[in-house]
């Protein structure tokens, strides 16, 4: 039942998609309102603050707190986050989409601890972003083929270099 009082929004997940699944996925998760505020690039090198670094450890603290997620190239840009993440092995009981999925082993479930300990630890050390830090969603795409795979890791190595703003 939908309440007319809320924002009608699309999910940007795959229907149907069991997103519990193994593969590699790339995500985007974009700072609030698109602000810099994880860095700055000049001359072609990202310069993290704080915030930024904090991203960069957390995210790096990922695949300790899942045992089944391996983590692979990554960018923290000045007001966006790109990563590529493998699902090594799914929790879900038979990997049929649509039957029991563990919820705490999803890509959103992944994506959504990880902004909350960015954004735990933002608010403890008072880094002066009271109203967020993060846009409510985030971008993904289910990697398909080798090529595929092999087109985001240079994307995302090409990040900063190709950074206009």
């Amino acid at each position: 039942m939908e309440n007319p009082k809320l924002p009608n929004r699309k999910s940007l997940r795959l229907k149907g998609y069991d997103y519990a699944s193994t593969g590699y996925y790339f995500i985007t998760i974009d700072a609030r309102k698109h602000l810099c505020l994880f860095g700055t690039i000049k001359d072609g090198k990202m310069y993290p603050n704080k915030l930024g670094e904090i991203i960069a450890e957390e995210w790096e603290f990922t695949s300790e707190r899942r045992r089944n997620v391996k983590l692979h190239e990554y960018v923290v840009m000045p007001n966006h986050f790109h990563a590529l993440v493998e699902i090594r092995y799914s929790e879900n009981k038979s990997n049929i989409a649509g039957e029991y999925k563990a919820p705490s082993q999803t890509l959103s479930s992944i994506v959504r601890g990880f902004k909350g300990a960015v954004t735990s630890k933002n608010n403890s050390l008072n880094l002066g972003n009271e109203n967020g830090v993060w846009h409510t969603s985030f971008n993904d795409q289910v990697i398909r083929n080798n090529q595929h795979l092999i087109n985001v890791k240079n994307y995302i190595n090409d990040n900063v270099k190709n950074w206009k703003h």
